[in-house]
């Protein structure tokens, strides 16, 4: 399993379980509010009703109930919202604590802010109504009507309606009361409007008035009554709509409380709907005991995945920094500890190979610089040598001795023209003019050119290139490949031997092999027959003057043309170079 699939699945994990928690501990919270709200809302709702009822009896109107509503929201532990039938909010709990409103539960409760009739009236209009059933006018079978013998004139109001109710007949005073509660609404209106609002003004819309409290504002007093007794139409409407009672007499009291209270509504504050529901800020409290066990639960996992992804990432990734600061320093030998198979795991990989690359790199470059100041000493050794002697007399002058250390030099003059080529080469600088070739052309070409050193060497050399081979590459640089497999193979031949070139096409592509009769080489050299500077012999090798650059040289042009330069050897038996290019 990779590292990146672990996270995948631990974050995985984390996640499903905090969402998992979190739906439990939603689900758990609201059903527990939900709870706590029914039996709060069974305990207090009667008791809110009545209050906000209340206030708008009193009132006549609904400014200042945020009041009220934040009171009976804070002692109840209910979200308590005020909405008029057109659905404006009037208040709301929630906001009045400076919060945004949250949810209230569908089922409303409905307030007519309107006073219920006076029971004493109430009680003489049933027992009217009665008396109309007993004496059989109210057993027809549809509702029989009474016509009065005459309709009674509307009575006159007291001087003072806000003394108590005078005696008269239901009817009578049932328009006494409703104009008293709208002589009462005026004048707790008219007070509202000068700033002389008192609790105790309550006490005005109260079944049972207070004189003394009424007349302490003569001027509103007496601006409730002169607008109440002042309109003539609503007196004449009400008692026409109290008088039409009498002709339901079987229903005298059920009509005449029903003609009250639409009587005040008109003037009383407009029915409003109650809704409750939960507070804003749940009470984490009610959570009990296995939601907090749940809710550590879910830290203790996250704390713990997220220190084991912590762990997991930054110490290989400690390791690695402090390693490669230790690389740039210039230890190349300095490793990371490798394990468990992940991606991590593989950058370490190839931070390792990396720092090993770059080991076998410098470790190639100090051989070359070794290799190169050994193989200039011994042709500088040897100038030196015959020019003390020259210069000393020790040795005579000769044709001979010049000869020497011209070949001397020219061998030093390979070296660096082989080093420059290789430098070039490995740089990417060679210059190549690839066109297509015959690369049998080349190779017999190649062949007529040594032809004369096998002789002399006493080397068979063969040529098996039966029809055109087609590449596409640079002549000179492919001719300087095979002048180079010649030679080495000539070089390591014995007199009677056999070196045979042999060039063809198969599924890999065109090729070409030099494969000799000579000495050979173990599995060991072979490895190494492409390194800088190795030679199999190097006694024979220094008596033919090679530099031991040559098969590199070779191998870095034959790859920078798209092909491969490859070795098989058997000790005592022979080598076998393969040349293979891309075919055309």
């Amino acid at each position: 399993m990779t590292f990146r699939v672990r996270i995948f699945l631990l974050v995985l994990v984390v996640a499903v379980t905090a969402i998992g928690a979190t739906a439990w501990l939603t689900i758990s919270l609201t059903s527990r509010e939900a709870t706590r709200v029914d039996a709060a809302r069974d305990r207090h709702e009667a008791a809110i009703v009545d209050e906000i009822r209340r206030f708008g009896i009193q009132r006549g109107q609904w400014a200042g109930i945020d009041a009220v509503v934040a009171e009976l929201s804070g002692s109840t532990g209910l979200h308590i919202r005020v909405v008029t039938q057109a659905d404006t909010v009037l208040t709301d709990s929630d906001n009045l604590q400076g919060r945004a409103a949250g949810p209230v539960q569908l089922l409303s409760r409905q307030v007519q802010p309107v006073p219920a009739l006076d029971p004493l009236i109430v009680s003489a209009a049933d027992q009217m109504s009665m008396a109309a059933v007993l004496s059989g006018e109210g057993l027809a079978p549809a509702v029989r009507r009474r016509e009065p013998a005459a309709r009674p004139a509307m009575p006159a109001l007291p001087a003072d309606l806000f003394a108590p109710l005078p005696p008269g007949e239901p009817d009578a005073r049932a328009l006494y009361q409703l104009a008293q509660y709208r002589a009462a609404l005026v004048k707790v209106r008219c007070m509202a409007e000068h700033d002389a609002w008192s609790p105790q003004l309550a006490m005005i819309t109260s079944p049972y008035l207070d004189t003394e409290q009424l007349t302490a504002e003569p001027s509103c007093a007496a601006a409730a009554n002169n607008r109440v007794r002042g309109d003539t139409a609503w007196l004449a409407t009400s008692w026409g709509q109290m008088v039409n009672c009498r002709l339901m007499m079987t229903a005298f009291d059920e009509c005449l409380a029903g003609m009250f209270a639409n009587g005040a509504s008109s003037t009383s504050a407009e029915s409003v709907e109650i809704f409750f529901g939960a507070p804003g800020d749940p009470d984490l409290s009610q959570l009990g005991r296995p939601a907090g066990y749940g809710v550590a639960g879910v830290v203790v996992v996250a704390a713990l995945g997220t220190a084991w992804i912590a762990r997991r990432v930054s110490r290989p990734v400690h390791l690695l920094t402090g390693a490669s600061l230790q690389l740039a320093a210039g230890r190349l030998d300095v490793r990371v500890p490798q394990g468990g198979g992940d991606d991590l795991d593989r950058l370490s990989a190839s931070f390792n190979s990396m720092a090993e690359a770059l080991q076998r790199s410098e470790e190639r470059q100090r051989r070359l610089i070794a290799d190169v100041a050994h193989e200039l000493r011994t042709p500088l050794s040897n100038l030196r040598g015959y020019l003390e002697g020259l210069a000393d007399g020790v040795i005579e002058p000769s044709p001979e001795i010049f000869a020497s250390l011209h070949e001397e030099t020219l061998l030093q003059r390979r070296i660096l023209d082989d080093l420059q080529v290789l430098a070039l080469a490995e740089a990417g600088d060679l210059d190549y003019t690839p066109v297509p070739a015959d690369l049998s052309e080349l190779a017999a070409t190649a062949a007529t050119v040594h032809r004369a050193v096998a002789d002399n060497a006493g080397v068979d050399l063969v040529v098996d290139a039966p029809s055109p081979v087609e590449v596409r590459a640079d002549p000179d640089r492919t001719r300087q490949v095979l002048g180079n497999l010649l030679s080495n193979a000539i070089r390591y031949t014995d007199a009677g031997g056999r070196v045979e070139i042999s060039v063809g096409r198969d599924a890999q592509g065109a090729f070409l092999r030099v494969r000799d009769t000579g000495v050979g080489m173990t599995p060991d050299e072979v490895t190494r027959v492409f390194d800088r500077f190795w030679r199999a012999d190097p006694a024979r090798q220094r008596a033919t003057g090679g530099s031991g650059l040559g098969l590199t040289i070779a191998r870095r042009i034959v790859a920078d043309q798209g092909g491969t330069l490859s070795a098989e050897s058997t000790p005592d038996l022979g080598t076998t170079f393969t040349v293979r290019l891309p075919a055309i």
